[in-house]
């Protein structure tokens, strides 16, 4: 079976993107073409780039495993069969080993629907786009073609409502899980878990993930010339494509500019890290990113990776059962459980704009946006339990003069 690679890269206009490649390093032209045709093209992101990529890698190692030769398949009319095209949809349903090389794991194959999702949907676009490239105008003329292209349509998934939304963990974390992880970040706690050279770093990026709701991207994308320290104001800023960020996996904004406000004391925590931590590591490596690395070597004062980070994040799940499905995210979740919770004790008269208008503005989210049925499926859960209670309460007076005890 074959291997294949994905390797991204920064060309000098600041540009990501990244090429598939055989396991003999060898750069594969219709894999790449599509990349470039269908996704840099439509100015997606270097990430949507990547996740294109290994989908398709999933793709070809399927076919590699069938002997199947898709190219040669299309400009001979030998098209792939219904059941074929079933086979793909149940192969890109499993699960693929960390790394860039595809190894699918039979033993353990279930993914997240929307995993399965997404990657079923790239795999119908390409062999889509495939046909037409490679036959042109005949992929709509002839009779064998066009009754292949309907049936990849008809396999093209639609996305469904989660089956299971109501019901689902949620994924804000308790009072048990947030006192436990701020004693194991905070920098003066006795059960902190990091190296000294990097707890106020970890402190400072567990709170601003907490206090501002903030995604990874946001957090490692966040430069001192984003805060205003006179108004305790700190801009979240899209920089797609930055020629002056190093990183090849760029950190970036996945949604909509906006500032948002914080203490006076998450200000405190910002200013005494950028003196003596981050002054400490930066040495001559000028640039003005917020968080840096501080584990020492050339690597050392430069902006923080997306790496770096996810390996932040990995000691907390490993320090306590507590934390097993922990993740950065689980905070912006958390953000919106508290502010709902919070807005029950404002004064509504105070409140002069739409509640959820806030909510879509402190997340980045348009203003029309739907996203906050999924970040408040805890308070709502919560919410709808209690008015449950009260519904059953009521039924229950009701019956207990009718039923014969």
């Amino acid at each position: 079976m074959k291997k294949y690679l994905i390797k991204s890269f920064m060309m000098k206009d600041g540009t990501r993107s990244c090429l598939l490649y055989n396991g003999e390093q060898e750069p594969l032209l219709y894999p790449n073409l599509y990349l470039e045709d269908e996704v840099r093209r439509k100015r997606n992101t270097a990430t949507t780039a990547l996740a294109v990529a290994k989908s398709i890698s999933i793709l070809l190692v399927f076919l590699d495993q069938r002997g199947i030769n898709i190219e040669s398949a299309i400009n001979e009319k030998r098209f792939l069969t219904r059941e074929d095209i079933k086979s793909i949809i149940y192969y890109m349903s499993g699960k693929i080993n960390s790394g860039n090389v595809v190894n699918i794991n039979e033993k353990d194959r279930l993914v997240s629907s929307g995993t399965i999702f997404y990657r079923i949907k790239i795999a119908i676009r390409y062999i889509t786009w495939l046909c037409e490239y490679l036959l042109g105008s005949k992929a709509y003329i002839d009779e064998k073609a066009k009754l292949f292209l309907r049936m990849l349509n008809g396999y093209c998934p639609k996305k469904k409502i989660d089956e299971n939304f109501y019901t689902k963990r949620h994924k804000a974390i308790d009072e048990r899980q947030k006192t436990a992880l701020f004693k194991c970040v905070s920098v003066n706690s006795e059960s902190n878990i990091y190296t000294k050279s990097v707890r106020k770093r970890n402190e400072l990026i567990i709170i601003l993930l907490y206090s501002l709701g903030l995604r990874k991207g946001e957090l490692l994308n966040m430069r001192i010339s984003d805060i205003d320290f006179s108004v305790n104001g700190i801009s979240i800023i899209r920089r797609h494509d930055d020629k002056f960020d190093s990183r090849v996996n760029q950190p970036v904004v996945k949604t909509l500019n906006r500032v948002m406000k914080v203490s006076d004391w998450i200000m405190g925590k910002l200013i005494n890290y950028i003196k003596t931590d981050r002054r400490n590591s930066i040495g001559k490596k000028q640039h003005d990113f917020l968080l840096v690395n501080h584990r020492g070597g050339k690597l050392s004062g430069l902006p923080m990776s997306i790496d770096a980070y996810e390996k932040t994040i990995q000691k907390i799940k490993e320090h306590d059962p507590l934390f097993k499905d922990f993740s950065g995210h689980a905070l912006r979740h958390t953000w919106n459980h508290e502010f709902s919770l919070k807005l029950e004790n404002i004064d509504s008269s105070l409140i002069k704009i739409n509640p959820e208008l806030i909510r879509s503005f402190a997340m980045g989210w348009s203003p029309n946006s739907q996203m906050a049925a999924i970040y408040n499926n805890k308070y709502y859960q919560e919410k709808m339990f209690k008015l449950l209670a009260i519904v059953q309460e009521s039924i229950y007076t009701d019956l207990k003069g009718l039923v014969y005890e």
